[in-house]
């Protein structure tokens, strides 16, 4: 399939966030591996597939030399028969696995081999809901801003929402249904708004998403919500395979072992400008330090990006928390994310609500140079 408008329109976006194209070019080795995978989202009964704050990682570690999976045991304090995973060492939320030392050792490889952190990290309910603003005319002037107020809404009564929009088939909502469906949606927003101190600056931005929500009654359609898939809200994340691909088609990636997705991209054949991209090889994790430490990278950051996802008041509270190993765990990790975000700007990106994002930006910028 021939991918060559998709990977200008991907230089044209980075061109006009001042990001230069060299940073496409520059040959680099990136291994991945990936944290969070849950298939699907999708309505199962009166609830959904997965929690309503689940995160999909994929990335991991740029790096142009290597090490053995038994240099990595030994470091690691392992035996030479057990078998490396992060799901294994790595066990509980962010907060408690910065007391982990087997995390400060890898973070430590990472800083001291002069390697980079790369990652594509997506908020799953956040992206489950982007095309209901694709949908509706009015948001033009700021997209990003209002799908990031639509996801906070709706996550916030997450069994109100589900039980709307099952009972609405989303995302296939038939024409004679979209005016209660969106009536519903206005509904949660009233409760949200509720919610809030009369004063919330907020408020301004919610009642103008209340208002275009309302407003949407009159058109004739939600072309994206329409004629998909009753309640499977999001598909397979091959689609996030692929987009490295064509986003990286000048490196060389190195994937964990996933066979359906192996297959999916070999039967896609991707094209760019009459030549097929043959960029990338898939490897078994169990004979590839490297992969490995990918593993403990987007196990790292798909638990990072999860703390990062609440009240900002609560945020702080943990970290002003932090006993010492904590606190030089987490300025260990954010000045990795700082220098690898230098050297590469277009290692990190976000699929994901805008506060969320916002707030990785910050901590990194305050405690990735200490």
């Amino acid at each position: 399939m021939d991918y060559t408008e998709v990977n200008a329109y991907i230089k044209l976006m980075l061109q006009m966030q001042g990001i230069k194209e060299e940073y496409l070019d520059r040959h680099e080795t990136l291994y991945y591996d990936e944290s969070g995978n849950i298939k699907h989202l999708i309505v199962k009964g009166q609830s959904l597939n997965a929690d309503v704050d689940s995160v999909f990682v994929i990335g991991g570690i740029q790096a142009e030399d290597s090490m053995s999976t038994s240099e990595l045991k030994s470091l690691l304090g392992k035996s030479e028969n057990s078998e490396l995973k992060a799901k294994d060492d790595l066990k509980g939320d962010f907060v408690n696995i910065l007391r982990k030392n087997n995390l400060k050792q890898i973070l430590e490889l990472i800083l001291n081999r002069n390697w980079h952190i790369h990652f594509n990290a997506v908020q799953v309910l956040y992206y489950a809901f982007v095309d209901i603003v694709d949908s509706i005319d009015g948001f033009n002037d700021n997209p990003m801003l209002f799908k990031s107020l639509l996801y906070e809404v709706l996550k916030a009564d997450s069994i109100r929402t589900i039980r709307h929009f099952k009972q609405y088939k989303y995302p296939n909502v038939k024409t004679r249904d979209k005016v209660n469906f969106l009536s519903g949606i206005v509904d949660i927003i009233d409760q949200y708004i509720g919610g809030l101190p009369s004063n919330a600056p907020i408020r301004i931005q919610l009642e103008i998403l209340r208002k275009r929500f309302d407003d949407a009654k009159l058109q004739e359609e939600l072309p994206f919500i329409q004629d998909e898939e009753t309640h499977v809200w999001v598909k397979q994340f091959t689609q996030f395979y692929r987009q490295e691909i064509l986003q990286f088609c000048k490196k060389t990636l190195i994937f964990d072992e996933e066979k359906q997705v192996h297959k999916e991209l070999d039967e896609l054949e991707i094209e760019i400008e009459g030549s097929t991209i043959k960029n990338y090889s898939f490897v078994d994790s169990s004979s590839n330090a490297m992969i490995q430490i990918s593993d403990y990278v987007v196990c790292i950051i798909r638990k990072y990006i999860t703390f990062l996802d609440r009240q900002p008041n609560a945020i702080e509270l943990d970290i002003t928390n932090f006993d010492e190993m904590q606190l030089m765990n987490f300025v260990l990790l954010n000045r990795i994310l700082k220098k690898s975000q230098d050297y590469n700007p277009i290692f990190v990106h976000f699929v994901s609500s805008i506060y969320t994002s916002g707030l990785y930006k910050q901590y990194i910028n305050v405690y990735g140079t200490l």
